[in-house]
């Protein structure tokens, strides 16, 4: 059966059928699903057991280190393997690899040490099946639908957040209090991933298409110069290929900088939260874990909003209000208990110091209605770069700036996050969260005004 290059389906008169309604684009959104309910829950369960086991925000600090550094490794061979090999092949290989990483731990899980090396082999097989989703996406879909198909991508990141963090792993650890068992279950999701990426169906090769994409602007857009031309990629080594394409439009890069931003934020705070639920909010984790689960709604309502706007905001406002907003919130975040002890001094929030359900308290009401916005801020920045760099770079090089770019975010983030445990260990986790968000918020002054 032939399949239609996505990019020619934007001169059709007829309009496709909306998205979800779309037969590969839904397998395609079960198996991002279905992959990412297990690692999110697995990797929680990770930081669980070595908070447990050292008590030491550096050591999970470390652990958060050991989940992306390979990223920089294997990512750049991962964008490269997407722009050559079967994607389909790659999704269900790389969540087949990763379920025999699970199995591996059941059948022999070690001690501390394991953890690690099964945080690090994680890690390896992630970027590929990473990659390959990306590029499948715009192989998918028409232009004009990038950024609604980009909003309901990160709304599947964002339930697969909730159901592993919130639901899975506190669940089953509190219910079974056996890691093997939740490591079973991850396996079996993993299995089912890879089987939802092949019945994707056949996926249209990129390099016709990218011709089709340079040659037609219909959003108004400017067109970058094809770097499937020999010509372009003179002096180009394979692993440059990425980067290469992301200095060549200033549009690109400034949108690859914000998703670096945003992801290594993300990166640093997942080394810190435990140790905020256990100090800050001096909760038992799984009911921690609840707390910061309305940040999904804000996502949701986020992506909601973010997809329509981000083909009709200019570029650079919609971002700064994301990043502002997100800056905002995190020192907001920061020191919740003392904010709340401030409010209940006035009338209208005296019923803060009425709150009381066992460890649960005003503060943590508060750092609930605080998170949901800072999804929302997050949902913005993320959906407006991710569909800048879907919109402006050839499909045939998709998977290599989105691997560069992951590289990128996690060689930003390796070196900070091990300082971030650390100093938390040292000051306390508010004050690094407060110096966290008044870095991003200078880098992303120092990004808007290059």
């Amino acid at each position: 059966m032939s399949v239609t290059p996505a990019w020619e389906e934007v001169a059709e008169p007829s309009s496709p059928p909306a998205l979800l309604q779309q037969l590969q684009f839904r397998r395609l959104s079960y198996s991002r699903f279905l992959s990412r309910v297990p690692q999110n829950a697995i990797n929680l369960a990770l930081v669980l057991l070595v908070l447990d086991a050292t008590g030491k925000a550096f050591f999970t600090s470390l652990l958060v280190l050991a989940l992306v550094v390979p990223m920089m490794i294997a990512g750049i061979v991962a964008g490269v393997a997407a722009d050559a090999i079967p994607r389909r092949l790659i999704v269900a290989l790389g969540n087949v690899g990763r379920a025999a990483v699970c199995v591996g731990f059941i059948v022999q899980p070690g001690g501390d040490g394991t953890l690690y090396v099964v945080a690090v082999l994680l890690a390896v097989f992630a970027p590929f099946v990473a990659a390959a989703e990306g590029s499948i996406l715009p192989s998918i879909v028409t232009r004009g639908e990038l950024a609604r198909a980009n909003a309901i991508g990160q709304a599947v990141g964002g339930a697969a957040q909730i159901v592993g963090f919130a639901v899975l792993t506190p669940v089953v650890l509190r219910v079974f209090e056996r890691a093997d068992v939740l490591f079973g279950i991850a396996a079996a999701f993993f299995v089912i991933a890879a089987v939802e990426a092949v019945r994707i169906g056949p996926v249209a090769r990129t390099r016709e298409e990218a011709d089709v994409f340079a040659a037609a602007d219909p959003s108004g857009l400017a067109v970058i110069p094809d770097p499937t031309d020999p010509a372009s990629q003179e002096g180009a080594s394979w692993w440059q290929a990425g980067w290469r394409a992301m200095r060549r439009d200033p549009a690109v890069f400034k949108a690859a900088i914000e998703l670096t931003l945003i992801t290594m934020m993300l990166i640093i705070l997942g080394g810190l939260i435990p140790t905020y639920i256990r100090d800050v909010l001096e909760l038992p984790f799984e009911i921690g874990a609840l707390v910061l689960t309305p940040a999904g709604i804000g996502l949701v309502v986020g992506l909601r909003v973010a997809g329509p706007l981000a083909h009709r905001v200019p570029h650079g406002l919609l971002s700064s209000f994301g990043f502002t907003l997100f800056t905002g919130l995190l020192l907001a975040l920061a020191f919740v208990n003392e904010e709340a002890s401030f409010l209940a001094g006035y009338g209208a929030f005296a019923w803060l110091n009425d709150v009381n359900l066992g460890d649960f308290d005003g503060g943590a009401l508060l750092a609930m209605a605080v998170v949901l916005p800072l999804g929302f801020a997050f949902a913005i920045v993320s959906v407006a770069a991710q569909t800048v760099l879907n919109d402006r770079v050839p499909l045939a090089l998709q998977g290599r700036v989105v691997a560069t770019q992951g590289a990128m975010a996690a060689l930003a983030a390796s070196l900070p996050v091990l300082g971030a445990g650390a100093l938390g260990d040292w000051l306390g986790v508010q004050p690094v969260m407060a110096i966290l968000a008044v870095s991003i918020a200078a880098a992303t002054v120092i990004n808007l005004r290059s």
